[in-house]
């Protein structure tokens, strides 16, 4: 186990955020955080990545190995190259120049890698954001909304790439209000609502015991829109 919450609390002034958030986040799983715009992902990412602490209940940490991060939006430095940037992130890193040009590579940005950001697309500048958190040796990556602009290709590659890093042995949590694609990559799920969990745990075992076969209407059969 890498994180277990117990009761995770956090709302903010406009009543908005998570209560009562339980759930473990296992070594070398693929888990997905679904739900619909507002359901607490962002706010518990934010919990997990320490940009902001929570108000009640215990995050306890049972590896303390660096965490990756890719958030759901990044204001890169428009006059600066894609090369330039990953450079600094990847110093800061302790990188290799090899594991620039690998990520540059893998996220299909090499061959414009001295362009600078002003001339990329939203989708291109998505996958440099991706590139960032491909960087260093942290075993948890955490991505928030990954699929944010990217075209079916790519979103196929990105399934290519958590499928890799679970392949090191590596846990990738990433956050998704597209409940199929959960279903297609994830080990694990844990579905939000409101800012509470609904469910969440193995992937399979969920649907199974819900004698669903898919997560989606499952999800709206939690949320009261059954069919």
């Amino acid at each position: 186990m890498i994180v277990e919450c117990q009761g995770v609390h956090k709302i903010y002034r406009n009543n908005r955020g998570i209560q009562d958030v339980t759930f473990q986040l296992e070594k070398g799983r693929i888990i997905a955080l679904a739900g619909g715009n507002g359901a607490g992902k962002s706010t518990l990412i934010r919990l997990l990545t320490r940009q902001e602490k929570h108000q009640q209940g215990k995050i306890d940490w049972h590896d303390q190995k660096s965490i990756r991060f890719m958030p759901d939006d990044v204001d890169f430095p428009i006059s600066l190259t894609a090369e330039e940037i990953i450079t600094y992130l990847a110093s800061l890193k302790k990188c290799t120049k090899k594991e620039q040009i690998d990520v540059l590579k893998q996220v299909g940005l090499y061959e414009v890698r001295k362009q600078k950001v002003a001339s990329y697309s939203k989708g291109m500048r998505q996958r440099l954001n991706l590139a960032q958190s491909l960087l260093g040796e942290g075993k948890l990556l955490i991505l928030d909304e990954p699929t944010n602009g990217l075209d079916p290709y790519w979103i196929a590659q990105l399934k290519e790439i958590m499928l890799k890093e679970r392949s090191k042995g590596n846990t990738i949590l990433f956050s998704t209000h597209m409940l199929s694609f959960a279903q297609q990559l994830a080990d694990d799920v844990i579905v939000m609502h409101d800012g509470q969990v609904l469910f969440e745990g193995d992937m399979n075992k969920i649907l199974a015991d819900h004698q669903c076969d898919e997560l989606e209407q499952l999800w709206l059969a939690k949320i009261g829109i059954g069919f």
